[in-house]
């Protein structure tokens, strides 16, 4: 093999500065297009992930009541959901809503939940009707039976 085949061998074999350069770029490109199309994606969950909470919430103070014997208060605090044993404060669970999301209700008691597992009546006549989760312009109406069943409508998707 003669010195300059060897010499063009060498060269061939790699990328240039100027290859590495556009294949980094088009990676770039195609990564910030993947994340900009993701974002209406990732706000789209927050109103259905806000439903799940509060499904979530019903069905856990429900099931503690039941299985504790004892009464359960579904508390609002700022932002936070809080499952708590109304006659010690125990926090039994805690779940943060986004700042996207807001309630129609007020801070404090949003349910209590009595042995064997049913919603009290007067807090469930205290809900505001209907009962809304508001996130990114979706509109979600809740309603909820004496069992702790949560039924959902509205919302997109």
């Amino acid at each position: 093999m003669s010195k300059s085949t060897r010499h063009h061998n060498l060269h061939s074999s790699g990328f240039t500065l100027l290859e590495l350069l556009i294949v980094l770029a088009i990676i770039g490109i195609v990564a910030g297009i993947a994340v900009m199309s993701g974002r209406p994606i990732v706000k789209g969950q927050e109103g259905r992930a806000a439903v799940r909470t509060i499904q979530q919430s019903v069905w856990q103070g429900a099931t503690m009541a039941a299985s504790r014997g004892v009464r359960i208060n579904l508390v609002l605090s700022g932002r936070t959901l809080e499952v708590l044993n109304a006659d010690s404060g125990e926090l039994i669970r805690s779940y943060e809503l986004s700042e996207d999301v807001s309630l129609n209700i007020d801070d404090g008691t949003v349910l209590a939940f009595t042995p064997p597992g049913k919603v009290d009546e007067t807090t469930l006549q205290n809900l505001p009707s209907p009962f809304q989760i508001t996130a990114n312009d979706e509109v979600f109406d809740l309603q909820i039976s004496l069992i702790g069943e949560v039924r959902v409508t509205g919302g997109t998707g």
